[in-house]
């Protein structure tokens, strides 16, 4: 049985206007479209498809929209397909989904599914990225741009109203080959190699190999932080000697002073002396994917 599952504010309301065509194909499926009204009733809505016994959740919106759905839908046995109707629609590019919305829904409802690996922050999942550091600190500025500027704007112009105010946390970090001490801009744990709206934060980062890759970039100045800000892009920030990467299981960190957690584009606590581990879950989650199966 197939479902589909939508939330309208995504795009900053963009998703909307795909309810009517998504109702037609419904139609003719037999399926059902349901459309959330806030971000719990879509974990709610998620979890009761579980219930209902729904083989496969197509989920229409962005990516904190996909991170939302996960939390109910992870070690499930509901796949779930992604319709990227966000802005930045990271993960849905992770997983070979087409921008295209009409060949976005044709692979939603035909294509095959994998399970793919999940990561754990805490007690909340992640699909592609948990961050502590400028990244987050970022987000929180880019919450209140215009919801319908392009993730890839929104996220430039928060970057550079960013660093003028960010002040580099201490941060403790210990992971699976070793460990490291001192200032950083941000550290981040990556299931996929993108976040932020295209830019290709940990490039070689797989999301069934059972591993996290670990993002360390320690502190730099304001004009070398926005010199190498452009890289990121093309993931060409890898030979930095400030940037370090590493494959890990297990990840525990602690800041001071405290610092946003930033997960798939959401902000979802705070870390701080008391430190967070995020570890990766292999094959926690049936998706739909346009990559070879």
């Amino acid at each position: 049985m197939i479902r589909f599952l939508v939330n309208p504010a995504a795009g900053g309301g963009r998703a909307r206007k795909y309810l009517a065509q998504l109702q037609r194909s419904a139609t003719l499926l037999g399926a059902e479209v349901r459309v959330s009204c806030s971000g719990s009733d879509l974990t709610s809505q998620a979890r009761q498809a579980i219930a209902d016994g729904v083989d496969r959740l197509v989920v229409g919106g962005g990516d904190g929209t996909m991170h939302l759905a996960v939390q109910a839908l992870a070690e499930s046995p509901c796949a779930m397909a992604v319709l990227p109707l966000g802005r930045g629609n990271d993960y849905a590019a992770a997983l070979g989904v087409p921008r295209r919305f009409a060949a976005a829904l044709h692979l939603a409802v035909n294509g095959e599914t994998r399970l793919v690996d999940l990561g754990r922050a805490g007690d909340e999942w992640f699909a592609f990225y948990a961050g502590v550091g400028f990244d987050s600190a970022t987000s929180k500025v880019a919450e209140g741009h215009p919801r319908w500027w392009p993730d890839a704007i929104t996220y430039a112009v928060a970057v550079v109203r960013t660093v003028f105010r960010f002040r580099p946390p201490l941060a403790r970090i210990e992971f699976d080959t070793g460990s490291f001490e001192g200032e950083v801009m941000f550290a981040t744990a990556c299931n996929g190699p993108r976040f932020g709206g295209g830019m290709r934060i940990a490039p070689m980062a797989v999301m069934t190999d059972g591993l996290l890759d670990l993002v360390i970039v320690r502190a730099v100045g304001k004009a070398e932080l926005l010199r190498i800000f452009p890289q990121v892009y093309r993931g060409a920030h890898v030979n930095h000697p400030a940037v370090s990467f590493h494959r890990t299981r297990r990840v525990h960190f602690e800041f001071e002073p405290s610092m946003l957690l930033g997960s798939d584009g959401e902000l979802v606590g705070e870390v701080g002396g008391d430190g967070l581990v995020a570890s990766v879950v292999p094959q926690a989650l049936a998706v739909v994917t346009g990559l070879p199966v």
